[in-house]
């Protein structure tokens, strides 16, 4: 289990990886009768709750007003959901350096292009620029 904290518009805020409390079964020879079981659990809950309170405590401090936020546990497929969820869409700049060849074969294109009188690097950067615009 994950503990996340995420704005009520459910964008990302921060999230911390365990700290869910393994609960021992009724059953359990350390527990002597229902009322030992009983404050085991509040115990639990008393000590995850700080746990989930960290992490509001970490949002406040860092700006965030009470409510603008929910903090709760998530499961490992809802952490992966929210994360696919939150993943930065793509700038027009960020598709442009990932279509670039590395600088060192820009300039040997440029080299190449002076030796021979070619625009191989001038037409591939016009080409980039064409196939992914300025938005």
């Amino acid at each position: 289990m994950n503990r996340v904290c995420l704005t009520k518009m459910g964008k990302f805020v921060s999230m911390q990886s365990g700290g869910k409390v393994n609960r021992l079964p009724r059953e359990h020879v350390s527990f002597k009768n229902a009322a030992d079981y009983t404050e085991y659990l509040a115990d639990c809950d008393f000590l995850e709750a700080g746990r989930l309170n960290t992490l509001k405590q970490n949002a406040l401090n860092a700006g965030y007003k009470e409510d603008e936020i929910d903090v709760k546990w998530v499961t490992d497929e809802e952490w992966l959901f929210i994360q696919e969820a939150n993943k930065p869409i793509p700038t027009y700049r960020d598709k442009r350096i990932q279509a670039l060849p590395s600088i060192g074969d820009q300039l040997d294109m440029q080299y190449w292009d002076s030796v021979n009188g070619t625009t191989i690097w001038k037409d591939m950067i016009t080409k980039l620029k064409n196939d992914i615009p300025k938005e």
